[in-house]
């Protein structure tokens, strides 16, 4: 990548892609030590600080995605355009991207998924996994969880901590309530030896509260939905609509601006899903799929970049310039050759 930043092949793609929007996507940012169990979820302050100065020295035109769909809707060529997009609503978006996005003035939307926004509880999936990550126990004895039953109590957080969590998260979306959930992300803390109180109290994993979601639009901040509770409602319409309703409901009560921009929960969708957006009145939506978009991109199938803390700042440059579009589209063109 270097080599070609060198050889001027960054700046020449720039100028065969400027016709392109490039939509960003970030996540949550760390307060501890996060970006460490999950760089691809959360990024530090400096190195987010880093991109926004990166994409100011380089001349773009940040846009709001409202303006950016607008003009892709109607026809109009985006010239060196960006939108900045978060998902979720992590509680370090408060502290870490709010402030940095004021700093230089840039629009920027967050799809905000409300369910534990609502609750206030710890994101239950996201906690064990880090739980799991954090503990120095190489064992854990399963018979300490109450209601907990297993053929085998004693269990390895080392050897296949990935099984180890997804028994304990399925057990967790058995209970009832969110308190209920929330009581045993404390209890499992315990368990494995991690301080219950601090890690309860701390901002790790959870979402921002509702209020604070209402000062950010207050501010000019654009919120748009992401379901309620992070899925797509089990693939059917029904489902659907009910984790779009939900999220709107739950939305609406502190923002009252228009709902009809939305980002599938982890980018994933498929093709059945468009004409059920469509009808509940969506005009546009996000994947995760890496590439710029053009006037004759779906504006239901919008594309964007995920960032991380794992991308190395050659390979941020690389997706800016559009060098990294040319690289696909080349080996698109040699994979259907071939």
């Amino acid at each position: 990548m270097s080599i070609s930043k060198y050889l001027g092949l960054f700046s020449l793609s720039r100028k065969f892609t400027a016709d392109g929007l490039r939509i960003l996507c970030y996540h949550g940012f760390s307060t501890s030590d996060e970006h460490l169990f999950r760089p691809k979820l959360f990024m530090t302050r400096d190195l987010f600080k880093q991109r926004l100065e990166k994409i100011a020295k380089m001349g773009f035109t940040v846009l709001s995605l409202e303006k950016a769909v607008n003009m892709l809707k109607s026809g109009q060529k985006l010239h060196d355009s960006i939108v900045f997009t978060l998902d979720d609503g992590w509680q370090g978006v408060e502290s870490i991207a709010w402030p940095l996005f004021k700093e230089h003035n840039f629009d920027w939307t967050l799809y905000l998924t409300s369910y534990y926004a609502e609750k206030q509880t710890q994101v239950m999936n996201v906690a064990v996994s880090y739980l799991l990550w954090k503990t120095e126990k190489t064992e854990i004895d399963l018979s300490l969880i109450n209601g907990f039953t297993s053929d085998s109590n004693l269990r390895s957080t080392k050897n296949d901590p990935n099984s180890l969590a997804d028994e304990l998260i399925d057990f967790a979306e058995s209970l009832t309530t969110a308190e209920e959930v929330q009581s045993f992300v404390g209890s499992l803390a315990s368990i494995l030896g991690i301080d219950r109180g601090a890690f309860e109290q701390s901002n790790l994993f959870y979402l921002l509260d509702m209020q604070t979601i209402r000062a950010m639009y207050e501010s000019g901040v654009d919120i748009q939905l992401h379901t309620h509770r992070h899925n797509l409602g089990g693939n059917s319409k029904s489902g659907l609509e009910t984790e779009l309703k939900e999220n709107r409901d739950s939305i609406q009560k502190f923002v009252p601006h228009r709902l009809e921009h939305f980002c599938y929960p982890s980018g994933i969708y498929s093709k059945e899903y468009l004409p059920w957006l469509a009808e509940y009145g969506i005009i546009s939506a996000t994947t995760c799929k890496p590439g710029l978009n053009y006037v004759t991109t779906p504006l239901l199938e919008l594309n964007r970049f995920l960032d991380g803390e794992n991308i190395s700042a050659i390979e941020f440059e690389a997706e800016l310039s559009g060098f990294s579009e040319i690289l696909r589209r080349l080996r698109g063109f040699l994979s259907v050759s071939s």
